[in-house]
């Protein structure tokens, strides 16, 4: 058991080192990357980049009832969690919200994160009816370290909003 444990941790550090298009180490690595993906451990080339990324993303919801009132949803992993719910939730919110959901090539998923956003808000407004949701995105440039030095977790960040998409409930 322990040498299965070995290989297992040993080719999880190995994984990063590989590309992700190639379909041979794909089909490999799947059951590791199950495993590193349900330890929260996974990381890819982005973490490690000589030019990482230079922003900062988090989202929120409108949601428009028809009563008139506005009810907003502000989606996990902004780094307002504990350090639980930032383990079991937050760190993988994050991910998908600045790596995929913000991104207009991935306007697909719009829609359901919209409705993701609807049910959240339902839980406790279910008298209500809703009419419309709205999606923003909210992000800030990370200035150089040259430029302004940002000490770890201060909030001086100046976000700008975009209202990105607007799903109508019918």
């Amino acid at each position: 058991m322990i040498y299965f444990f070995i290989t297992l941790n040993f080719l999880s550090m190995i994984r990063i080192y590989l590309p992700l298009q190639s379909k041979y180490f794909s089909s490999l690595y799947t059951p590791i990357d199950s495993y590193l993906s349900f330890f929260s451990i996974y990381q890819d080339w982005m973490m490690f980049s000589f030019n990482p990324s230079r922003a900062t993303y988090y989202l929120t919801g409108e949601v428009f009832f028809a009563d008139g009132t506005i009810v907003t949803y502000s989606f996990p992993g902004k780094g307002d969690s504990g350090l639980l719910d930032k383990y079991i939730f937050g760190e993988r919110y994050r991910k998908i919200i600045s790596e995929a959901i913000v991104h207009d090539n991935y306007s697909f998923m719009w829609k359901d994160v919209a409705r993701f956003a609807l049910r959240k808000i339902k839980i406790n407004h279910y008298n209500k009816i809703p009419l419309k949701v709205r999606l923003y995105r909210h992000w800030s440039r990370v200035p150089a370290l040259e430029l302004k030095f940002i000490p770890h977790l201060s909030k001086d960040f100046e976000y700008k909003r975009y209202n990105f998409y607007t799903y109508e409930v019918f």
